[in-house]
């Protein structure tokens, strides 16, 4: 009975903002640090580039999710059902990839335009034939809106699977007859 007035009274949602929040800020640092450095990260990129821009921003992903899961845990006093991690990890999923995309979004469309234009360049170049070129050329006006909507998406969706799997993980649930004592 305790536990269940806990979990009413001590919500995810501050604490997943705040970490979500975060990781967007980090995901813009590292999209404005590659654009300075001048890293290839278009259809062109080499391997080693690709593995180390994705364990850049997915490692992160992972351990966001995962530390807002514990964090939430600790606060409910060291129990926490699949369901809450569950749902304390998704929160931070939506809001990281909400966050996320409205940055890119602001980042492409108004702070560099130049960087998706050179991103659509080399995919325009990296086409396989004509139809192909043209198919990209026609989506050019909307490349910036498709980029940030689809890193939404993929940040939600991921952050489903990976809290799926780390709820399961971290599920701990107070014994019927625990003693706080």
């Amino acid at each position: 009975m305790e536990q269940q007035l806990l979990q009413e009274q001590i919500k995810p949602n501050a604490l997943a903002f705040k970490v979500s929040v975060i990781f967007a800020a980090y995901i813009l640092v590292t999209i404005i640090v590659t654009g300075l450095l001048n890293l290839d990260m278009g259809p062109t990129a080499s391997v080693a580039t690709r593995i180390i821009s994705g364990a850049l921003n997915w490692l992160p992903f992972i351990f966001a999710v995962y530390y807002v899961q514990n964090t939430h845990k600790k606060d409910l006093g060291g129990f926490i059902t699949y369901g809450r991690a569950f749902s304390a990890g998704f929160r931070f999923s939506v809001y990281a990839g909400l966050f996320t995309g409205i940055l890119m979004f602001l980042y492409y469309q108004f702070i560099d335009a130049a960087a998706m234009e050179k991103i659509v360049d080399a995919t325009v170049a990296a086409a396989k034939n004509d139809q192909e070129a043209k198919g990209i050329e026609m989506m050019r006006p909307y490349f910036t809106i498709s980029t940030a909507f689809g890193a939404a998406v993929m940040f939600t969706i991921s952050g489903l699977i990976i809290s799926l799997i780390t709820a399961a993980i971290l599920k701990k649930e107070k014994p019927l007859h625990y003693d706080e004592a």
